[in-house]
C-alpha cells in the first residue's frame, strides 16, 4: 500500500498539520509501508495522480482544506482517505451548524447566539449570552480566531475573529474543566477512548489561567470525576460523532461546569492532531491503546471501506 499524507496549505492550521503529517510518517514507515508526503497547494489532483498512491492520509485542517475541501476532490477521483467523509468533514468544520445540531438532538452544549459583522458595527444585545462570553470563528481550530470577552469594555477585541468569519459564534463562558474524549474506528467497530482532562502544560505544570482552553500545548490528566459522568462524557461522544456523521476518527471536547457537574459539548473536531504529544494520542495511551497501533488502525479503516474489510493491502 502506497500511502500519500497530505498536508500543509495555506491555511492557519498549516504548521500543526505538517507536524502531524511528520508524526504519522514515521510510525508508518516504521510499520513497513511506503509513504509519500504531499503538500496541499494548487493541481492536488495531478500532483496525487502522478504519485501512484493508493489512499491518503489526510492531515490538512482548516477553511478551504479538511472543512470537505480536499475531501470533496478525492471523492470526485474516487481516492480513498481517512477520516469523515466530505458532508460530515464540511459539518463539523461549521461550530454554527454545530450547535444548531446540538440543539436539535438534545445534546447539552454552551449558551451561544450568532454575531454578523453588520450587528456588531450596528448594535447587538449581548444580555442573550451574558459575559464572561467567548467570540469564536466557526470555520477556525486551535488558537485561532478566538476571543475571551470578560466585559462590555473589551467588546472591541471581537473585530479580531471577524478577519477569519462572518458570521461568528458567542459562546458562554464556562467555569469549570476542559475534557476530551477521543473516537475512532477499527474492524467496523467504534473505539471509545477513556475520558481525560486536558490541562495546559506551562514548564510542566498545570496553567493558572481562566483561558487555558485556548492558548498553549496540553497534557492530561485522571479525571477527578464520578464513574457516572465519565460515563456520560463517552456517551455524548458517541452520540456526537453519530449524529455528525463523523467517520474514522474524531475528538470531542467538553467542559464541565464547577456549578453543575454536568458535562456539557464544546465541539467536535474530524481531523484531531496524531502527533504523538497531541490530546488524542496522549489520550489513547492512558486508555492503554499504543500509538502506533491507532495511527495504523485509523489508516486501516479507511482502506477496508475500499477493500470491504478483506485485507490489509
Amino acid at each position: 500500500m502506497r500511502v500519500g499524507i497530505v498536508y500543509g496549505g495555506n491555511s492557519s492550521e498549516a504548521k500543526a498539520s505538517e507536524k502531524n503529517a511528520k508524526a504519522i510518517a514515521e510510525v508508518l514507515l516504521a510499520k513497513g509501508y511506503d509513504v509519500i508526503m504531499l503538500e496541499y497547494g494548487q493541481n492536488m489532483i495531478q500532483t496525487l495522480r502522478e504519485s501512484g498512491i493508493d489512499i491518503v492520509y489526510l492531515c490538512v485542517q482548516g477553511k478551504h482544506h479538511g472543512d470537505g475541501t480536499l475531501q470533496a476532490m478525492l471523492d470526485h477521483e474516487q481516492i480513498p482517505y481517512t477520516g469523515s467523509r466530505t458532508q460530515a468533514a464540511m459539518l463539523i468544520n461549521d461550530k454554527i451548524l454545530c450547535k444548531l445540531l446540538f440543539d436539535r438532538y438534545g445534546i447539552p452544549t454552551p449558551k451561544w447566539a450568532i454575531l454578523s459583522g453588520e450587528e456588531y458595527r450596528t448594535g447587538f444585545d449581548y444580555g442573550k449570552i451574558g459575559f464572561p462570553f467567548v467570540a469564536k470563528a466557526p470555520t477556525q481550530g486551535g488558537s485561532f480566531g478566538i476571543e475571551l470577552i470578560h466585559t462590555p469594555e473589551e467588546l472591541h477585541k471581537i473585530k479580531n475573529v471577524f478577519e477569519y468569519d462572518d458570521p461568528i459564534l458567542l459562546e458562554e463562558y464556562i467555569d469549570g474543566g476542559f475534557y476530551t474524549v477521543g473516537l475512532y474506528e477499527k474492524d467496523n467497530r467504534l473505539i471509545t477512548l477513556k475520558c481525560a482532562e486536558g490541562v495546559e502544560m506551562v514548564s510542566g505544570a498545570k496553567a493558572e489561567t481562566d483561558i487555558t482552553l485556548f492558548t498553549g500545548e496540553y497534557g492530561i490528566e485522571t479525571p477527578d470525576l464520578p464513574d457516572s459522568v465519565l460515563r456520560e462524557t463517552e456517551r455524548l461522544a458517541q452520540q456526537v460523532f453519530k449524529v455528525t456523521g463523523a467517520g474514522g476518527y474524531a475528538r470531542v471536547d467538553f467542559m464541565i461546569p464547577r456549578k453543575t457537574g454536568r458535562p456539557t459539548v464544546l465541539e467536535i473536531n474530524a481531523v484531531p492532531g496524531l502527533k504523538r504529544e497531541s490530546l488524542m494520542p496522549r489520550q489513547a495511551e492512558y486508555s492503554g491503546v499504543r500509538y502506533e497501533d491507532m495511527v495504523e488502525d485509523i489508516l486501516l479503516s479507511a482502506w477496508q471501506e475500499v477493500t470491504g474489510g478483506k485485507g490489509n493491502a
